[in-house]
């Protein structure tokens, strides 16, 4: 190989690094989010004694803002409220929501 394809090579693998870096940076490891929405889950089930048949969907996300991973959950009873909750040494707190006026709001969660 000569130089010119030693230095493109080189520069095409830099080049896919550094754009995985930036995808990571503002989307999260897909792992972790993951792992965050199956913690999540079992908080809701356990201390706050929700059931499985509560809960229709959860979603591991990465806030960019505040370099956290949280979960989004939609219940049953209300499929289009979104709730975003976060782990907090081991304490699960209600960050966000989609309607203030929702069915799942509670103690953990301040504007």
């Amino acid at each position: 190989m000569n130089r010119k394809g030693i230095i493109l090579v080189i520069g095409a693998v830099l080049l896919i690094l550094v754009i995985g870096y930036v995808y990571l940076s503002f989307n999260g490891y897909p792992q972790k989010k993951s792992d965050i929405a199956k913690e999540v889950q079992t908080s809701l089930l356990n201390q706050r004694s929700y059931t499985s048949d509560d809960i229709m969907k959860i979603e591991g996300v990465y806030s960019f803002k505040n370099k956290k991973y949280q979960a989004t959950v939609n219940f049953k009873d209300e499929p289009n409220v979104n709730y975003t909750y976060e782990l907090n040494n081991g304490k699960l707190k209600l960050i966000e929501t989609s309607n203030i006026h929702g069915k799942h709001m509670d103690e953990t969660f301040s504007n």
